[in-house]
């Protein structure tokens, strides 16, 4: 069936234009908000501590320990040889990739889909909490999410084409292969399409009136299949021969059990709310029921590749696969067509509305809903400078977050609560020592107090060398606007801040000495003393703080 055919293609299309519009104006705006002040966080880091001991030729040569994605870190390590190295710029190839993905995605199927699916589509991918978050960081998700889409579109339209359309095989090797030279487990995602050829082509050889057209595609598809391998080969070769004992060492380690993969479906779905999800699974049925009558090999692709997958990566056990938010990343090349699905089904549940307008505004009615009941509304407020924070990704559901359920702050300085008398976001602090990890990350709720603005630095030399800073203060070729170095700030450097925070103590979730700090706890007693010999005596002084004023203090 043509998408011209399909129920509610004779009404008006503007109110689907217009729902086309609205996503794409709300989902880049999700993405860009605040995204210039956002802190790095977690495994952002990886990549920043990988570049700076390392030349082109090691890092395109292994894995490593802590996993880094190849082509990101060498972009950033060539970004770090020009001395521009940044937040801003680690983040701007993703998110590119989470905003290339809202008006390419729909456009390479508008043979296939009907205007309304396509915007429905649209929708689902602006407002999909899970996009925003890895559009927003300097991890490769939002790329993988990209390729993943352009990949199985690319072959499909080979395979269309009998195998003879190189423009479309090209497309299908770059994609597969940027893909799974960014990650690994992502050619369990667009491998299996090419797989899926294969097996038609099998399959025809049995009939003796498609014998030689299947043998024909059968030699197209071994020819694809090889060319691919090869360029997977160079690329991957060499790190899988270097790294091999460190991949194998992470593989057969941790499980995913039935809970653990549920909550994977609420994050997939966007939701922490069970009946959200169950009518997002039957959407999806029937968006399959219905784009199977139009396109079977697409519906096979996306089904075979979601059950393939997942069940491969539970199978090999990776490390930290338990956790939900982990296991959705690294599903993520599949989930752009698993909400093709919902829309799908959205659309054909709605059929029935013959006058578009109505149906517009009930697909943005259901929109709503999935907002409401998901994470999206506790994540937007200003400032918010650590969405990428385990407390708003660990899990969607505060009642299975840790970062909620185990939460105790501890004692709060009372410098924090009487910022919160000025308005919000008119100072700056800058905070030192820190280590951006979520265990030992209390910003999130601090921010939340105090409704301030919030810089980081290094601790070293000034508060003794050790290893509680992300990466050496001798490292020349980062020029970070969240985080620079204490030293600078004794030397009068203020970086627009008015005031410099010292932690006398560490902090932990969950809190206190049964989850002690990564590493020694520098002398913060003498590093105060040193500060307060260049800078002068403090503002605010108590258990928690030292704070020095690198301004005339407005109090």
């Amino acid at each position: 069936m043509q998408p011209e055919a399909m129920p509610g293609a004779r009404s008006a299309r503007w109110p689907w234009w217009l729902l086309v519009a609205a996503a794409v104006l709300a989902g880049s705006f999700l993405r860009v908000w605040q995204l210039r002040s956002q802190m790095l966080m977690d495994d952002e880091w990886h990549a920043v501590r990988k570049l700076i001991g390392a030349d082109m030729e090691n890092i395109a040569d292994h894995f490593g320990v802590a996993d880094y994605s190849i082509p990101l870190t060498l972009y950033y390590r060539w970004l770090y040889q020009q001395g521009t190295l940044s937040e801003w710029s680690m983040h701007l190839p993703l998110l590119l990739c989470g905003l290339a993905l809202l008006l390419l995605a729909p456009a390479l199927l508008r043979r296939t889909l009907a205007l309304p699916e396509r915007a429905t589509w649209t929708a689902l991918l602006a407002l999909s909490p899970l996009l925003i978050y890895l559009s927003r960081t300097a991890r490769p998700y939002a790329l993988l999410a990209l390729c993943g889409v352009i990949a199985l579109v690319a072959l499909r339209n080979w395979y269309q084409r009998e195998g003879r359309s190189l423009g479309w095989a090209g497309v299908y090797v770059l994609a597969t292969c940027l893909a799974g030279w960014a990650h690994l487990l992502s050619l369990l995602f667009t491998l299996w399409p090419l797989a899926c050829v294969g097996l038609v082509a099998l399959a025809g050889c049995l009939r003796p009136a498609r014998r030689a057209q299947s043998w024909a595609l059968l030699g197209h598809v071994w020819r694809l299949g090889a060319f691919v391998a090869g360029v997977l080969a160079i690329a991957l070769l060499p790190p899988l021969l270097n790294d091999w004992d460190a991949l194998a060492g992470k593989a057969a380690t941790d499980s995913v059990s039935w809970n653990s993969f549920y909550r994977t479906l609420l994050m997939a779905a966007g939701t922490f709310d069970g009946f959200v999800l169950a009518a997002s699974l039957a959407l999806g049925v029937l968006g399959g029921v219905r784009l199977w009558r139009r396109d079977r090999f697409l519906v096979v692709a996306i089904v075979g590749a979601g059950i393939v997958g997942v069940a491969a990566i539970a199978l090999a056990r990776p490390a930290w696969v338990q956790h939900p938010a982990v296991l959705a990343r690294y599903c993520t090349p599949i989930l752009p067509w698993l909400l093709l699905l919902v829309a799908a089904g959205l659309v054909a549940l709605l059929g029935r509305l013959r006058n578009a307008a109505v149906a517009a505004c009930a697909v943005a009615a259901w929109l709503a809903i999935v907002v409401v009941r998901g994470p999206l509304p506790t994540w937007y407020y200003d400032p918010n400078q650590f969405m990428g924070h385990a407390l708003f990704q660990f899990d969607y559901d505060p009642r299975a977050n840790p970062y909620v359920t185990l939460f105790e702050l501890g004692p709060v300085s009372p410098f924090y609560r009487e910022l919160a008398q000025r308005p919000p976001g008119s100072v700056t602090l800058i905070e030192t020592p820190a280590h951006m990890h979520s265990n030992y990350v209390p910003d999130p709720w601090l921010q939340r107090i105090h409704r301030q603005n919030v810089k980081f630095a290094l601790a070293a030399p000034v508060c003794g060398e050790g290893d509680w800073d992300e990466y050496s203060y001798h490292a020349t070729g980062a020029h970070f606007s969240r985080v620079g170095r204490l030293g600078d700030i004794v030397e009068g450097a203020t970086w627009g801040a008015d005031y410099l925070v010292l932690r006398m103590q560490p902090w932990t979730l969950p809190y206190g000495a049964k989850f002690p700090w990564p590493v020694p706890w520098p002398d913060m007693a003498a590093c105060a003393a040193r500060v307060e010999a260049r800078l002068g005596a403090p503002v605010h002084r108590d258990a928690q703080v030292t704070v020095f004023a690198l301004r005339k203090d407005p109090r």
